[in-house]
């Protein structure tokens, strides 16, 4: 594939509807019995048995969605201070995941600090209270001094521990609030803390690859939002739904209108997927995204070159080209004029206004994209 140009980029990352990752709200008519499903408990942990946990990798850290600024020298020696003096921290939130390991909600820069500390990456300096301290590495906390190296593996962390199956309605509240005082995160950003595995990681790989980034235009180092991971995560919902995928229950899934929902069922589906599989996919993936921008060019996605991306336009074409045998120079327009009779249609139109991802609107308009399938099959 030849390389793409960088003027080609666009600097703002725009899509239509984009509200919907920013709406923390339950949907109207959402079952009230789903907040029966709430699970947070109380637990405290030692500062040593996190920092073992972390080694271990059932403690994540460092995960994309927490943007804030990273905390200074003077701050982290100000927080292993003040433990030494026996002050209480503030509440740290913990998210348990379905194999027992942990992502951080809130305590992110806390505890880098203390493991970096107790991991000898710095000294402590400028101490106001403690200042026989200064200069003192973790390891130097010794003979007279051990007591404060006791002092700090023995430091209680006192949390709020999120427990599963507490649904996704749910967890984008306890998000939105604990993290309210910084940038306001949105739902693909709080995804990727939840359901991190290979399924995202592939997820953030596409993103980052040429045939993304030529069909929507959508730069990955500029991309803070994760727009272009949503998009995709849209699509992969809808492709695996509409190929029989997914469960509920032990019984096939029936999508009822929560697209919130099915995007949950789809990340553990791809989470749980054996390498092979996940391979076959992101390839199949980024053949779809290379086709559709042979066929339309410039109009991939959108109703018109200048419009921004429609994300209903993005599951729906890319769903459209995984059923194309590759790329054929001979009914390159007729392949590009049935599906813009299509999509400029109000039927079609309709299915993507209001309500757009009601049952009756998500399977109009997949209905109307499988007419173009087999019309090109013929």
């Amino acid at each position: 594939m030849e390389k793409f140009e960088e003027k080609n980029m666009e600097d703002e990352i725009e899509l239509e509807n984009a509200e919907e990752l920013e709406n923390m709200e339950y949907e109207e008519g959402v079952n009230p019995f789903v907040f029966k499903e709430v699970r947070v408990t109380k637990k405290d942990f030692s500062i040593y048995e996190l920092l073992r946990k972390y080694k271990q990798g059932k403690l994540t850290l460092d995960v994309s969605f927490q943007r804030r600024e990273v905390w200074s020298e003077k701050q982290k020696c100000e927080l292993i201070e003040s433990i030494l003096m026996g002050l209480p921290l503030p509440i740290f939130y913990f998210k348990q995941l379905d194999n027992s390991s942990y992502v951080v909600v809130d305590g992110k820069q806390r505890l880098s600090a203390l493991f970096a500390y107790l991991s000898n990456e710095f000294a402590l300096k400028n101490l106001k209270i403690l200042d026989f301290l200064n200069t003192k590495k973790f390891k130097d906390l010794e003979d007279e001094l051990g007591i404060y190296q006791s002092q700090l593996e023995d430091f209680q962390i006192y949390s709020h521990v999120i427990l599963p199956p507490t649904p996704d309605k749910i967890l984008f509240d306890i998000f939105d609030r604990v993290n309210r005082g910084g940038t306001k995160l949105n739902k693909q950003e709080i995804r990727n803390a939840l359901y991190q595995g290979k399924g995202m990681e592939m997820i953030h790989e596409i993103t980052k690859g040429e045939s993304f980034q030529k069909a929507t235009r959508i730069k990955f180092e500029k991309d803070s939002r994760m727009k272009g991971a949503y998009l995709l995560t849209r699509f992969f919902a809808f492709y695996l739904y509409f190929n029989g995928k997914l469960t509920f229950g032990g019984d096939t899934y029936l999508y009822n209108g929560d697209c919130d929902n099915l995007i949950e069922i789809s990340l553990k589906y791809l989470n749980s997927l054996p390498d092979i599989e996940l391979m076959k996919l992101k390839k199949l993936t980024e053949s779809a995204l290379e086709d559709t921008y042979f066929y339309l060019d410039e109009l991939a996605f959108r109703k018109t070159e200048s419009h921004p991306i429609n994300m209903n336009l993005f599951e729906t074409t890319l769903f459209l080209m995984t059923n194309i045998a590759g790329q054929k120079e001979g009914i390159k327009n007729v392949i590009k004029d049935k599906l813009y009779n299509i999509i400029y249609s109000k039927e079609f139109s309709d299915y993507i206004g209001n309500g757009r991802d009601g049952v009756s609107n998500v399977n109009g308009r997949f209905s109307l994209i499988n007419t173009v399938i087999k019309e090109i099959e013929e």
